[in-house]
Formats: structure tokens, sequence, C-alpha cells
């Protein structure tokens, strides 16, 4: 099945976090699935690698095999001062290294039936009223179904044009970094969050097993200041001797109000498809929920209830545009008066236990946008904060 012109009922186009459980969903359905990926697996990817409960949640089985630390507290710094310290009695994120923990998803996509065949990336796109063929510098692969999961540079987007809305919207510096282990272990638990010194961007400690994953991520317009700031960022962590082993710079592209992210036989997921929370830059939690969302409506075209693949986006467009509407809208409040929106959450105990209920998935950022509204504190920063953007 892996040589020139094998035919599969599905093409997915990346191994990460959306391909992977798009194939896993599908390959447990019965559903012939090839997932292809450009790099040897397993292969380092930059992220901070939190995975909130809620995307756990999205998965039917465990990950702790892949997990390094459970955060359950987050200290909240303004231009590296500390500002306050919270602690949520059950988890809200657990941390992975991202090259473990996509191979794990693909390895649950293998033992479910799909073909994976990594260092295979994709060349070009073929569309004909039958089917979709793939050609690759190892052969060609056709299907009746191409899922484009291969990131925020997709050769699916690219080549099938649904890129055209789909723009960069930030930039991320992320580096692994050893430290001391008694510095270490002092982040078991724990993760910091720095705004306040780059218009619309933040700085993170994420800890993992044998270090820490440091990085900063702000606007594009914002990106010749990010530099300097990861390593101010890492200077005033006071970490002691500390040895930088990795850094690398990476992009995030957002979906442009409602466009298309499906045409013909062709869908986008995760990244490729813009879908990424506009207040936490995070990713992980989308790409598994539109490889939920498309599993479904890619089974009911495949076995002829349905005419074509037009209800993956309207499904989209009902249950995830919405949440990042009011994420973009958050942002904003915090690009323009961070310490307002900080103060907002590490002072109000109501608010930030509403905010933990949407990291744990037991709150949606619309059930999050009713409770704060109820809240004096809110309304009067809001107050603010219009008062200060009138200004811009």
């Amino acid at each position: 099945m892996n040589g020139k012109n094998a035919h599969y009922d599905v093409i997915i186009a990346g191994a990460g976090p959306a391909g992977a459980t798009l194939g896993y969903e599908l390959a447990r359905r019965g559903i012939g699935v090839l997932i292809l990926e450009k790099s040897a697996l397993p292969r380092y990817k930059p992220c901070g690698g939190g995975i909130t409960v809620r995307a756990r949640d999205l998965l039917d089985f465990e990950i702790d095999p892949v997990t390094d630390c459970t955060i359950c507290d987050i200290h909240a710094s303004l231009k590296f001062r500390i500002k306050g310290k919270r602690k949520s009695d059950k988890p809200l994120i657990y941390t992975v290294m991202r090259d473990g923990f996509d191979h794990f998803l693909v390895q649950k996509a293998r033992e479910a039936g799909a073909v994976v065949l990594d260092g295979n990336p994709v060349d070009s796109i073929e569309l004909s009223r039958e089917h979709v063929t793939v050609y690759t510098v190892n052969g060609q692969f056709a299907g009746q179904v191409l899922a484009g999961a291969d990131g925020v540079r997709s050769i699916v987007a690219r080549h099938t044009a649904l890129n055209q809305h789909i723009a960069p919207y930030a930039v991320g510096i992320e580096g692994e970094v050893i430290v001391p282990e008694k510095v270490r272990a002092s982040w078991d638990s724990t993760i910091r969050l720095d705004l306040g010194n780059v218009a619309g961007g933040y700085g993170w400690v994420f800890p993992k097993k044998d270090h820490l994953s440091i990085g900063v991520c702000g606007p594009i317009k914002e990106a010749k200041n990010l530099k300097p700031y990861y390593r101010r960022f890492i200077d005033s962590l006071k970490l002691g001797k500390y040895e930088e082993i990795r850094r690398e710079a990476h992009s995030i592209s957002m979906r442009r109000g409602r466009s298309p992210l499906q045409q013909d036989r062709v869908m986008l997921l995760g990244d490729a498809a813009g879908l990424c929370d506009p207040l936490t830059g995070e990713g992980i939690y989308y790409a598994i929920k539109s490889a939920r969302i498309a599993a479904p409506v890619i089974a009911d075209y495949l076995q002829g209830n349905t005419p074509d693949l037009a209800g993956y986006q309207q499904e989209i467009d009902k249950e995830v545009a919405p949440e990042l509407d009011i994420a973009a809208k958050a942002a904003k409040i915090l690009t323009v008066a961070p310490t307002l929106g900080m103060n907002l959450v590490i002072r109000e105990k109501r608010v930030w236990d509403a905010a933990c209920c949407v990291l744990r998935g037991e709150k949606s950022y619309l059930d999050l946008k009713r409770d704060v509204q109820r809240f004096p504190a809110f309304n009067t920063a809001l107050k603010i904060f219009r008062r200060l953007n009138a200004g811009k």
C-alpha cells in the first residue's frame, strides 16, 4: 500500500496533533487512511508544549506516557516583576515535549490501522471529479478526500488557494534551557506568564522533565523586539548557571472571519486552517477539536450519507469560530491595557476560577464572557479600557 499509485479513502498531509488525531478517528471507523509527514518521526517542534485539560479530554486515551509535568500554579509578571500567584486545586495544563507527544498520537493512529509514511513531503496536488492525487518525492497516492493538517505553511492550503484568507498573525521564539536541578524542581507544578514588555505579546516558562521551555511571542509587527525580549526575560528569571540547548522561531497564522476551510474533496485542519487561540497562542486544542469535527463528516461523505464535505466548515463556524472571536476581543484588552487585564484575572478570584474552568473544559469562552460581565471589577476595567483604546 505504500508504493506508487496506492489508493486510500483519505489522505492526510501532516502528522501533528490534527493529522494524527484525524487518522486515529478515521482508522478506528474502518476507513483506509494514509498520513504523509514531511519530516522523519519523531521530529522536534518549537512549542511551549502545554496541553490543557480540555485538550486532553478530547482524546479517548491517556497521555500519561508522554506527560512531563502537571501544572496547577500560575505566576504572572508584568514587565518581569511578579504581580500575582494563583493556585488551582485541580490540574490545568500538562506539559509535554512535542516530538514525544505528536509521535505518541501517530502511534495511536497506526495502532488503529492508519498507514504513516514519514520523510515524505507533499510536492503537489491534483483534483478530479473522482478523486484527489497527491504527489510526493516517493510516489503518488490517490484518495477520495484530502485533509490538510500540514501546519502554518500548508502545501495543501497553497495548492487549493484555501490560504488566501489565512494570514500570519504572530511570531514566537522558544528555547529549551537546562538549569540546575534544584531550580528546575522548583518549577514542577508552575508556569510563568509575563506581560507588558511587547505590545500584544507575552513570555512564558513551561517546566519539562529535565529542563525548562522558555519563550516569547508577539504580533508580526513586533517581531524585531522579540529577540531582545527573549534574552531579557531569561535574565530576569534568575536561573543560575544555565545552558540553552536549542532555540527556534515559529510563526502563528490566523483565519480571517468565516473564510473557506473546505472545497470539493479538500479540507484544512488545525494550524493549516488558522485555528489558533488569539489570546493564548495555543493551537493544540483546536487542532484536536477540528479533527474530531472532521472525522464524522468525512465518514458520512464516504458512506454516501451526505453529498459533500460542507458540514465540516459549518460545524467549525458553529462550535469554534465564536469562541475565537471572544478570545480575540480579550486579546485586544490585554494588548491595550495589560495591567488591567492581569489584575482582573489575578486579583478577582471569581474571574480566576472561571478562567480555570475554561482551561479544564468545564466552561467555554462564551460562558467566561457571561460570567465576568457580572463582576463589578470587570465593568470598571472595561470602562477604563475603552477610554484608553479611544486614544489609539
